[in-house]
């Protein structure tokens, strides 16, 4: 997996049920999504991207930070990579669910505050514990895409 800002995912005894990990703010709560840092250790690099893996939806994304769920917006998460050591420059493939559902929402805003290009997904990421992902309403439907959002200037 590429170098990247990984949030500060905690520890769980997951669920019996799901064998792939949402990357979905929405499974938050029930910490069901905790596996994720792990799991996305396995995921493969894709050349040309540095993988940013945090939990998310079409607006905002969430990371665990001393005990609490922390709400961050595309310009704390910038200001986070840009001081991250294991972020240098260059495209991002933002593995966090559905942050690429709208065509001006966070992958777009981050793609505008960064300057870089963003590769979001569309849907819910599953992360599975070999590295596979899935983008759709259910870790068994891949009935999502990847989308590529490229910088665009202010009054667009």
């Amino acid at each position: 997996m590429g170098a990247g800002y990984h949030g500060g995912f905690g520890s769980t005894s997951g669920s019996k049920k799901i064998n792939a990990i949402s990357a979905s703010s929405s499974f938050v709560g029930t910490r069901q999504g905790d596996m994720l840092k792990e799991y996305a250790k396995a995921v493969k690099e894709e050349p040309g991207f540095t993988d940013v893996v945090i939990h998310g939806n079409p607006n905002n994304a969430e990371y665990y930070h001393n005990g609490k769920w922390v709400k961050v917006d595309q310009r704390t998460l910038a200001l986070m990579l840009k001081k991250d050591t294991g972020y240098k420059s260059g495209s991002i493939r933002l593995i966090s669910c559905s942050t690429g559902m709208l065509d001006s929402g966070f992958a777009q805003n981050l793609a505008n505050k960064m300057g870089v290009s963003v590769k979001a997904p569309t849907d819910t990421v599953w992360v599975w514990p070999t590295g596979r992902m899935t983008i759709g309403p259910s870790q068994f439907q891949n009935t999502g895409t990847w989308k590529i959002y490229k910088p665009q200037k202010k009054g667009r």
